[in-house]
């Protein structure tokens, strides 16, 4: 039997759900709302979920996304075809971990509830100390990690240390993946993470040595080209984007942070818009999660906004692109 068959049930209940997806003027009505704490309740009211603190939209988002994660195992003969979707939030709790042992303070409010990996068994190696009992790929970028913290406490190179890991497994699993859907998703993602990381150094002035152990290898765009112009300068990075297939990427920076980290996302969604309307196969699935993520980030933006007192232009600029 043809593997793609398998997911008919699966893709019959994306179907379903992608109805509950807020569309464009659902997201106009939340922009307008009068305030933080309506926009609350109007989120709730629209199915997102019992309001348990108010001011607590991080977790209120995470318990959403936590269940469309539930809903995605329950509809999935294996999940495991998923995991660059969502290896990130193993990686961030691998970083949270080693961070508490320098610090000496419990992480467990920093953990990310849903992961491919058992979060508990990730802690628990960290705190013995034990990185081979971690997955294979962690063990080495935890270890190297966990050696610059202890040595210089320098924790922004620890984080790209493990920034870098997990893009390398996410390009790794898109490739082993043989679904063309998510090889371009993991070459995109890897991508556009690495022309930030890149822009990002080269306004800080970061060294040589940083930028290279903060950069993956990836098809579209060459490491040591971002390398090198990051040394030089924001400029220099601009020059270089505009003779690669990114180099709307130095448009939207030059508009503002807020426009290019928008078409850094957005352009993630337009690698699964066509995948939607497949009829068979893994895509809709995909396409599915995308639209969801893309969906709560749009809600933590104007959210964030809101109690922050951000007029409603600046959140329009900021939202992005939808699903439906």
């Amino acid at each position: 039997m043809n593997r793609e068959y398998d997911y008919t049930y699966a893709v019959a209940r994306v179907r379903a759900n992608e109805l509950s997806l807020l569309s464009a003027a659902d997201i106009e009505q939340l922009i307008v709302a009068g305030d933080y704490k309506t926009t609350m309740h109007k989120l709730s009211d629209s199915g997102w979920g019992e309001i348990k603190d108010i001011y607590d939209y991080a977790g209120y988002l995470e318990n959403y996304f936590a269940k469309t994660w539930n809903f995605l195992v329950e509809i999935m003969g294996d999940i495991h075809e998923l995991d660059l979707l969502l290896i990130k939030n193993d990686m961030q709790n691998l970083k949270a971990a080693l961070k508490s042992i320098v610090s000496q303070h419990d992480a467990k409010d920093l953990y990310v509830q849903s992961t491919v990996y058992d979060t508990q068994e990730i802690v628990k190696a960290v705190d013995e100390r034990s990185f081979k009992d971690l997955p294979d790929f962690m063990q080495k970028p935890a270890e190297e990690a966990y050696e610059v913290l202890t040595a210089t406490a320098n924790g922004q190179l620890a984080d790209a240390i493990i920034d870098k890991a997990t893009l390398e497994r996410i390009k790794h699993l898109g490739v082993k993946s043989g679904n063309p859907v998510l090889a371009e998703l993991a070459e995109r993602m890897c991508a556009t993470a690495n022309i930030k990381t890149a822009l990002r150094c080269a306004n800080t002035g970061k060294s040589k040595d940083f930028v290279e152990r903060s950069l993956c290898e990836c098809d579209t765009i060459a490491k040591h080209k971002l390398v090198e112009t990051s040394l030089e300068g924001v400029d220099a990075v601009l020059n270089y984007l505009n003779d690669t297939s990114y180099a709307v990427a130095g448009e939207k920076f030059k508009e503002s942070t807020s426009v290019f980290e928008k078409w850094c996302d957005d352009i993630l969604m337009e690698c699964v818009n066509e995948a939607r309307y497949t009829a068979f196969g893994i895509d809709p699935i995909v396409a599915y999660y995308v639209a969801r993520d893309a969906e709560i980030k749009t809600v933590r933006i104007i959210l964030s906004a809101k109690i922050n007192n951000l007029p409603a232009d600046v959140i329009r600029e900021r939202v992005r692109a939808l699903y439906v």
